[in-house]
């Protein structure tokens, strides 16, 4: 049915190639102006350091410069998308419900739009050697909740619709998905996580779930669209069933 569009860790950003060609150009412009920074950091490095004098300095520090150009970069990545995504939605507000998988549809032309203008940020985020950037940092940046001593730096979520209660853990490899499609419609449901959920390995979490506080999900499992998981019950299957000891 859908699938996370990249297995690096990426969040799940699909465009599709109907509208990808149309917007690219918006991509591109994304990732120029994020470099802006980081070569204005770089001039005035090497016009400091790149002398006779100061070649040790220059190479002592270059450790220190790469760092803190990768964080530079994504910072203004994420920084440059968001003001765009801002002013996207003030166009055409994001919002829930069952839409025609069709490019004369707004609801679902805007939503290839934001996954654009969000994938280049969420690119790099993933590519970090800091992983925690993605899920704890670049997805709240873009409104998805995440609770405080959650653990979902192995998961893949989707960037909007999305909460996350306090205490959760996130067996690797799930993923939460907000969106689906099914031949010609296109589903936007919000997925709600309450506190001290549990979620093993390789689940997948369709869109409109609400997990209650507590409650376990067995890996392997999946949710079906809409599901409620009550409080502090176990489930398991495909899809996921009330397992009684």
């Amino acid at each position: 049915m859908f699938q996370p569009a990249s297995l690096k860790g990426v969040s799940p950003v699909p465009v599709d190639e109907r509208i990808r060609r149309a917007i690219l150009p918006l991509y591109y412009l994304i990732i120029i102006i994020s470099f802006f920074p980081i070569s204005i950091l770089e001039y005035y490095y090497i016009l400091a350091f790149w002398q006779d004098s100061y070649y040790f300095i220059f190479l002592l520090l270059f450790p220190f410069n790469l760092v803190i150009i990768i964080h530079l970069l994504q910072l203004s990545a994420l920084i440059i998308a968001g003001l765009i995504l801002k002013i996207t939605n003030l166009i055409h507000a994001p919002k829930e419900g069952i839409f025609n998988r069709n490019v004369k549809d707004r609801d679902y032309l805007f939503w290839n739009i934001r996954n654009i203008i969000k994938k280049w940020p969420l690119y790099l985020t993933s590519s970090n050697p800091f992983p925690w950037w993605k899920n704890r940092f670049s997805l709240r940046f873009f409104g998805v909740k995440i609770g405080k001593h959650s653990i979902v730096d192995n998961s893949w979520l989707s960037s909007e619709f999305l909460k996350v209660g306090k205490n959760v853990i996130l067996g690797m490899n799930s993923t939460l998905i907000t969106f689906g499609i099914e031949q010609d419609k296109f589903f936007i449901r919000k997925i709600l996580i309450e506190d001290e959920v549990l979620i093993g390995a390789k689940c997948s979490i369709l869109p409109g779930t609400h997990i209650k506080r507590g409650a376990k999900l067995a890996a392997h499992s999946y949710t079906n669209y809409d599901e409620i998981l009550e409080e502090q019950q176990l489930y398991g299957g495909h899809p996921a069933k009330l397992i009684i000891d």
